[in-house]
């Protein structure tokens, strides 16, 4: 079982789980390992980033399943020193205990102990990276038995986001062109995605 705090490209958030220390909750933990999305935890919905829980609530509603998210965000230096701070307690547990984490999407819990753990990065590159890093957001759509609304979906044009497919699943990226205050895109992105979706049962109605 490998557990990494490294940043992983965002075109690759679906190929795994993504977990929480449950004493330290300020960053997550990313483990390789087949998922297939299906949501179980009871307070799922707190760990996505406010401006994506519209449009997470809309689609799953809809049986729509979603990938790991990320917003995007503007967290500033001190802030993210704190968070370093924070990793290098997790490391301590790591390697003399064991670090509790919990798989945020279904809640199952995990231990993770290597003695040989090390941080991937030092206190200055984590800032430095992270501060770049952090600015893209992206969510992914499974819809695998949406074959209509996925083509539709594919063609639709929003300002600031990248739509495109990968393994089957529609995603949707920001362009990181706003410094992580992806707010007002992922607006445009939740009411561009429902219109299209609410037009597509429409026309299947009145098909049948």
């Amino acid at each position: 079982m490998t557990i990494t705090p490294d940043l992983i490209p965002h075109t690759e958030f679906h190929t795994g789980i993504w977990l929480l220390s449950t004493r330290r909750p300020e960053w997550y933990y990313f483990m390789k390992k087949k998922n297939v999305n299906h949501i179980s935890a009871p307070a799922f919905i707190k760990t996505v980033d406010r401006p994506l829980r519209g449009l997470v609530k809309f689609l799953h509603k809809h049986g729509i399943k979603t990938t790991p998210s990320c917003s995007g965000h503007h967290i500033r230096e001190r802030d993210l020193d704190t968070i370093y701070s924070a990793l290098e307690k997790d490391r301590t547990e790591i390697i003399n205990e064991r670090l509790r984490l919990k798989d945020v999407e279904t809640g199952e819990i995990y231990f993770y102990r290597d003695k040989n753990y090390q941080l991937p990065w030092m206190r200055q590159e984590f800032i430095d990276r992270v501060s770049i890093y952090q600015q893209k957001g992206v969510i992914g759509l499974r819809l695998d038995h949406h074959e209509e609304e996925k083509a539709r979906l594919l063609k639709l044009k929003i300002s600031g986001i990248t739509i495109e497919e990968r393994d089957g699943i529609v995603f949707l990226f920001t362009d990181g062109e706003n410094k992580g205050d992806n707010q007002h895109i992922w607006r445009r992105a939740t009411r561009a995605v429902k219109k299209l979706l609410k037009e597509a049962v429409t026309i299947s109605l009145q098909e049948t």
